[in-house]
């Protein structure tokens, strides 16, 4: 009910002031709505309605938009449109907050912004590959001098900067990638980690269990009701993904999917594009993905690569044209008549519309 009071008000009223029990606007019946201090008031609980200065008052909501002199016909198609809407809005508001009361959707260890500022240089490495200035802005991406890595902070989907992850530049540092640790071991003695300097407390544990990209697209996609998920494995692949105007793209930051990563995917209701990287790792962790994805009610999508490509591609090595040819042929996963090659219209969402596309675009000359 509370979501139908809101919607009337806003849409017939000026001056709305939404409150816990009651809602407060001007009174649309003396002075013209054009009261200083507003005296109209609705539960917005019971529909109930009145006016503090003129006595003006009511039952229901149907007497209000009468009085307001809208006809009988419009009233019941108003009410209609606006209880529907009310009625998804209370959906959203209540899985809303299911998922902000959920612990394990949270950082076990929330670390200062302000940390960036160690790592804030340009990793030139990623301009030269053909990323923009601007989107490694966007996403924070840095550098770290002392150990010569890219930094990618790592944020749970509130935007909590929860872990930073560094990818080595140098040959034969191993491993390429690691989430750095407050604390790590070294031949059986414990010594400050990466993180040891600031936060020698601080534990990269169940880090990875966070899907990278999330708190950039997870609100668009949780009130979307055709939303489309694409996921990948890194964090260039995403950032490439994303360039390219495929914004609603996340990173498992493995090719694996733990089982809080697919909570997390599950509360969306979004159809699931799965492209993992082309080697034997990623075609194994995506056909892995798809089956548990494909139980649920939402649609999912297997990725593959052409023919030519070989097992080490990997979707940032694809061009704006391979990728969506990929995206466009492929294959769902769990459907009654078994998996289908789809060249699908409703795809055009995911990217084609420039709605979609934001200011971000590959940019080769070098």
């Amino acid at each position: 009910m509370q979501g139908l009071v809101d919607q009337i008000a806003q849409d017939h009223l000026k001056r709305v002031q939404i409150k816990e029990d009651f809602l407060a606007a001007a009174c649309p019946f003396h002075k013209g709505g054009q009261e200083a201090h507003p005296s109209f008031w609705i539960n917005r609980t019971t529909g109930k309605w009145g006016c503090f200065a003129c006595s003006a008052g009511g039952s229901g909501l149907k007497w209000l938009l009468k009085e307001l002199g809208i006809s009988s016909v419009s009233i019941n198609a108003q009410l209609d449109e606006a209880e529907r809407y009310a009625k998804k809005t209370e959906k959203i508001r209540k899985l809303r907050a299911e998922v902000k009361s959920r612990k394990d959707f949270k950082g076990d260890f929330i670390l200062p912004d302000a940390l960036l500022g160690v790592f804030d240089f340009l990793p030139l490495d990623l301009v030269d590959q053909g990323f923009s200035k601007e989107l490694l802005r966007a996403h924070d991406i840095g550098y770290d001098r002392r150990y010569e890595r890219i930094t990618f902070p790592i944020r749970d989907l509130f935007g909590n900067l929860i872990g930073i992850s560094g990818r080595a530049t140098l040959v034969g540092d191993e491993p390429k990638y690691k989430v750095y640790n407050g604390r790590r071991n070294i031949d059986g003695k414990e010594v400050l980690g990466e993180l040891g300097e600031w936060y020698p407390g601080y534990s990269n544990e169940g880090v990875r269990n966070h899907l990278w990209r999330m708190d950039k697209c997870y609100e668009d996609l949780f009130n979307a009701t055709d939303g489309q998920l694409i996921i990948v494995e890194g964090y260039k692949a995403a950032l490439w993904l994303a360039q390219l105007g495929w914004t609603e793209t996340v990173a498992l930051m493995g090719a694996r999917m733990s089982p809080i990563q697919e909570r997390i995917i599950r509360t969306l209701g979004a159809e699931v594009f799965v492209l993992l990287d082309n080697n034997r790792a990623g075609r194994e962790g995506a056909w892995s993905i798809c089956q548990r994805l494909a139980v649920s009610s939402f649609k999912v999508y297997r990725c593959r690569y052409p023919s030519h490509k070989h097992e080490d591609t990997q979707p940032d090595d694809l061009e704006d044209e391979e990728l969506e040819e990929v995206l466009c042929t492929a294959q769902r996963v769990g459907s009654k008549k078994g998996r289908e090659n789809v060249r699908r219209k409703r795809l055009r969402r995911l990217g084609r519309k420039s709605r979609r596309r934001q200011q971000f675009k590959p940019k080769r000359d070098r």
